[in-house]
Formats: structure tokens, sequence, C-alpha cells
């Protein structure tokens, strides 16, 4: 990915176009809340935004460039700061400092042969599941292969192509029975194309087509680029397996799996072997990479492969510098269950979730990407306030609390717990827990809705926002995206959402940013409000109650309020707390941004 400045669009003028500045009727109100968080439109260079404020979201840098927290007490870390060590420690620094004390005892047991295995298994994959077998099936495996990555004997991505290899094979012959699992070279020795393997991958491609319908997908373009891109590759890496995948028991038969969902979206992309009935492709991770490269170019996010958890800032900053982290299985580190509160339960299910973000990530455009992160940013600067403001409530009710427990002291203990209960039935404590609730569900509502931007699951491409009436083009797919996000998870369980009054605050505050000079913000305003009611109405709202629909509306049609000129926007109406707060600024935690 390239560098790009927050507003402006690669291949259109922006130096001239103050797309994002404030709508007069709102100007002053958005210079209040947004503080750094404003954008305008710019070159590549910083354009000075009103009032000397900058913003600056993080260019893009190569992974050896990234900032690694934490690294300097870890044990398994590299001494320097070479790209090597870099790179290494970017894959283990999620791992807990204990668990690494473990792993390094077990990779200083690594012998030389171990390693020479190793290192041919890289050259000749096609014998990791013969004569390497015995080798293959312990945790020892792994651990050489980290050892071998750390000595610079094999690179990251061959290591994450081992142990990823090395984790659905042993996940196959305990859970499937008659698991099967065969090799296909994409280059014979003499670096020819083997073509009937590369048909697999094409077929992958072609029963994909419905997922990137509006975006040039020529499938044969695509295989031409990645045969460039994968001819130099090492063997391990230019080649992919097949294996057998589980039939759906009858107990799983309705449950909702990552499998289902990306098939049923079409993102069957290095999934699904099409030419065996129940097999599915385990491909390297530079095959993986090459597919982005090839389709997404300039704008291809790199794959990261990692041990452990990810952060919310992991994906944060990850989508601002052009990456995404891909986990991988590890002795100890099993894949998670679920992904996006979906069920995951294989390998490959996982890491298909993972690719599948690094795919949507790259089909945008970096200004765009900036910019959403932007918006998520404020979305966590008012999460921020409500935090704070639900942490001084519960202080100021803990002191009300032992405060009246010191006046009630000297009572009889039956008397007290009497006058305890009714104090806890009086108007000021009903009232005082009422708001934390209110705080609290807030408070998740906007965490959540914060992340639903960062993770870039976006309503569709940015590619193809065609340069006539740009500005209003782009203000709608962003705001379909954001309205998107807003009502994620409506009706589901573990879903908070924003309530009507809420979504209006937070609409203030980030409409202006993508609203820019609109000629005629009400031509929008009006087309959202007929969309949101057609979508309400649809099947795809059906499993909603009429109290959830209801919410629904009145929550996306009160985001989408500062579009409508008629409609006095009025900061005054906001809780004291948040008026304070944006208007003094918010530090948030790990964003380096106030």
């Amino acid at each position: 990915m390239t560098p790009s400045c927050v507003a402006g669009a690669s291949g259109y003028p922006a130096s001239l176009r103050p797309e994002n500045t404030a709508p007069s009727r709102v100007g002053a109100i958005w210079r209040t809340i947004t503080g750094a968080f404003r954008c305008v439109g710019c070159t590549s260079d910083d354009a000075v935004l009103p009032g000397n404020q900058r913003y600056s979201a993080s260019p893009p840098t190569d992974l050896k460039d990234r900032d690694v927290k934490g690294i300097s007490s870890n044990p398994l870390d590299l001494p320097g700061t070479d790209d090597h060590a870099k790179a290494f420690k970017e894959v283990v620094r999620r791992i807990k400092t204990d668990q690494q004390s473990l792993i390094m005892e077990k990779v200083n047991a690594i012998t030389k042969d171990h390693l020479k295995q190793i290192v041919q298994c890289c050259r000749k994959p096609e014998q990791i599941t013969d004569e390497h077998l015995s080798f293959f099936k312990t945790d020892t495996f792994a651990y050489a292969a980290l050892r071998a990555f750390r000595e610079k004997k094999i690179s990251g991505n061959e290591f994450a192509t081992l142990v990823t290899l090395q984790g659905v094979y042993l996940e196959g012959i305990r859970n499937i029975k008659s698991f099967e699992i065969v090799h296909h070279k994409l280059f014979d020795g003499n670096r020819n194309a083997n073509e009937a393997n590369w048909g697999i991958i094409a077929l992958s491609l072609e029963r994909s087509k419905w997922f990137f319908n509006g975006s040039s997908f020529d499938v044969s373009s695509i295989i031409e680029k990645m045969k460039r891109l994968l001819e130099k590759a090492p063997p391990v890496e230019a080649s992919f397996w097949s294996c057998t995948y589980p039939d759906s028991s009858d107990k799983d038969k309705g449950l909702r799996t990552m499998y289902k969902v990306l098939s049923n979206r079409s993102f069957n992309v290095l999934l699904v072997d099409w030419w065996w009935t129940g097999w599915v492709i385990c491909p390297s991770i530079t095959l993986r990479q090459a597919f982005i490269d090839s389709f997404c170019q300039e704008e291809a996010h790199k794959i990261n492969p990692v041990i452990g958890a990810s952060s919310l800032e992991d994906i944060r900053t990850g989508g601002l510098k052009g990456f995404r982290d891909m986990a991988i299985p590890f002795p100890g580190h099993p894949l998670p269950k679920t992904a996006d509160h979906i069920v995951a339960q294989w390998i490959l299910e996982f890491m298909q979730h993972d690719f599948y973000h690094a795919v949507r990530a790259s089909m945008l455009k970096n200004a765009d990407i900036h910019l959403i992160i932007a918006i998520a940013d404020v979305v966590r600067k008012i999460k921020a306030s409500f935090n704070n403001e639900y942490y001084r409530v519960t202080r100021l009710f803990q002191q009300r609390e032992e405060e009246f427990e010191h006046s009630i002291s000297n009572q009889l203990q039956k008397q007290r717990g009497r006058m305890k209960n009714d104090w806890q039935k009086s108007e000021e404590v009903v009232s005082i827990k009422n708001t934390l609730e209110y705080l609290k569900r807030t408070r998740k509502a906007l965490g959540q809705f914060a992340f639903n931007l960062e993770d870039l699951d976006t309503h569709k491409p940015t590619w193809d926002i065609s340069s006539y009436n740009y500005d209003k083009e782009r203000c709608r797919e962003h705001l379909s995206n954001i309205l998107l996000q807003l009502n994620s998870g409506s009706g589901k369980p573990w879903s908070e959402l924003l309530s009507e009054t809420d979504a209006g605050i937070v609409g203030q505050c980030i409409i202006p940013m993508i609203s820019g000079n609109l000629s005629n913000p009400l031509e929008l305003y009006n087309h959202f409000c007929r969309k949101i009611d057609s979508e309400i109405s649809s099947g795809s709202k059906k499993h909603l109650s009429k109290e959830e629909k209801q919410k629904y509306l009145a929550r996306s049609k009160k985001l989408i309020e500062p579009l409508n000129p008629s409609v006095k926007l009025d900061q005054s109406q906001w809780p004291i707390f948040l008026r304070e707060t944006m208007k003094n600024g918010v530090h948030i935690p790990g964003s380096g941004l106030v």
C-alpha cells in the first residue's frame, strides 16, 4: 500500500477540494468535537486544518518497521534490532511471558538433525507427510520450525506454512475418519507451471466471482500474475495441499459455521477443492499473499502470521499500516473456536476468516481506510468519556454507601439490615444504579461500534467510486458502511446497540467527517431515509421483533440527521460530562491521538 492522505483518494485531485470541511451550520460544533480527528482533502503532504490542527494517519510500512510493544523482556526475543529480529518478534510477541519461557526450553532442545529435517521439508514439501511423517506428528516439529525461523534457516512464511500444515494434519487424523491429505506442486522441477494444479486454484476463484461482483475480477489475469509472483518462491510456498473435510453431523447441520457463512457469501478463494467433493485447500501463506497482491495490487494488505491473540490495537494499527494478522496454530496455542461470534471448529475455517478480512481490507483505498479508522477513533473518544463518567459515578455511589453505613453503625444489626434495604430502594440510589446501567450499556455499544469500523468489514469496496460527483458518491459509500456497522448484531444476544439519543450524538460528531461540501445534503438524507425504511421491510430483517425494528429505524435516522438542514443541531442536549470531555479533548489509550 502506498502512503496516502486521510481524505484524498488515489487517482483523483484532492488538494483543492475541502471535502470534509464541515458545513457552516455544524462547523462550530464539529470543530469543538473532533479536534485532532478532523479530516480534509489533501495531497500526500498534510494539509493545514482549521485552527492549525492536523490529522495524520500512520502511513503503511514494511513489517520490519512496525512498532513492537513490550518486547524487551520476552524470553523468545532475538538480540538486536535488525529486520529479521523485528520480524521474528512480531510473530511471537503476543505469547505470554511465562509461556515464552516454556517454548524457549523446547526450542533450546532442538538438534542440528531436527533443523536439517525442517530445511528439507521446505525444499521437498511432498516428503513431509511421507519420509518425515514420524517427525511431523510430534510437537518437536513445530519447535524446530520456530528455531529454524529464529536462526534464519527458513523464512517467516515458511515457518507459518509448516505449523499450519501440521495443525491441520493433526486435527484431521484426530477428528476425521479416513483423513487424507495430498500435496500439489504449482511448478515442476524446471519451474514450468503445473496447469492441472493451477486449475484447482482457478476454480476456487471462479466459484468466488459473486463475492467480488462489481470489481474487476478477471480470473485468468489474476492466475497469470500469481504465477509470476510464485515462480521463484521456495518449494513449500509454491504449493498447497488438499485434504478431506468432515461432513456435517446431524447435530451440526443447523449450526452456523464460518465455513457455511463464507461459502454462502461465495468467498471460496483458496478454500474449496471443487474437483474432489468434500475436500478443502490448505494453501501456503505465500500463495494466499500472491492472490491478494495479484488482485488488489498497490492496495494489497500484507498477511501477518502470528502466534496468540491479536489485540484491538493490533487490528487498528494493521488497518492503518497495511497489515492483517493471521493467527496460526502452535503447540499450546490452539486457534479459537469462534470468530466474529460464528463457530469456527476447524483451523482452516478460522484462518479463512482472517484471510477474508485481509482481502476485505485490501479492497479499500488507503485514504478510505484512514478515514474509517479516524471515525472509529472519534467513537472511541466518546466511549472514553462514558467510561470515565461510569467510574466517577461508581466512586460516588461507593462513597455514599460508606457514608450511609457509617451513619447507621450504632444501630442493632437487624435494624441496620432493614435500614440498608430501605436505602437501596430510595429514589437517589435507584437513580444512581440506573445511571450506571445506562453508562455501562452505552460504553459497550460504542466499543462494539468502533471495533466494527476498525475491522474494515465494509459495506462494499471503495475501488469503484466514480470520479463523477465523487464527493457525493464517496459520502454515500461511507455512510452505507457506517449504518451497517451501527446496526451490526441487531437481534443478537451478545450485541449492544446505541439508543436513538446516543446515535444522534455520534452522528453529530462523525457525519461532518464524510459529508464534505455536499451541494445538496438533504438529497442524500432523503435517500438514506428511504433506504432505511426499505431495509427494515426486507426479508433480511424478519428476525427482528417489532420493537427492535422501531429502534433500528430511530437509531439509523437519528445518526444521519446532520444531513438535514432543517434540523437544529444542539450540543446543549448532550450529557454535561460528554460536552466537557469533547470540548477539552481526551486521550485514547494506545492511539497516540488526543
